[in-house]
């Protein structure tokens, strides 16, 4: 196990991108009630955020936490500019009629 955790992937490893995403989840519900979520304004804070706790965190802690956050700031402008996740399918569900 700790050899694919430890695999690369491009420029991380796969440890490394597990914890982004569980960080990103975390970040994700803490943040929606104080900025939103799925905007241009909380993409804007998230970004900016990301690159001021780079810069005071530093070390892997603050990759992680700064890629997190960079990963979902990006990802709200880019919903914000195609409409909704619903564009994409995502949230829809599928049920069948008879």
């Amino acid at each position: 196990m700790a050899e694919v955790l430890s695999a690369k992937t491009g420029k991380i490893t796969i440890g490394d991108a597990m914890l982004i995403a569980v960080t990103k989840s975390f970040e994700e519900k803490l943040t929606a009630p104080l900025i939103g979520n799925g905007t241009l304004m909380s993409g804007a804070v998230k970004l900016v955020g990301a690159g001021a706790i780079k810069n005071m965190v530093g070390g892997k802690v603050g990759d992680i936490v700064g890629t997190a956050l960079t990963v979902d700031g990006a990802e709200d402008i880019i919903f914000s500019l195609l409409g909704n996740s619903s564009i994409l399918g995502a949230g829809q569900s599928q049920s069948a009629t008879i």
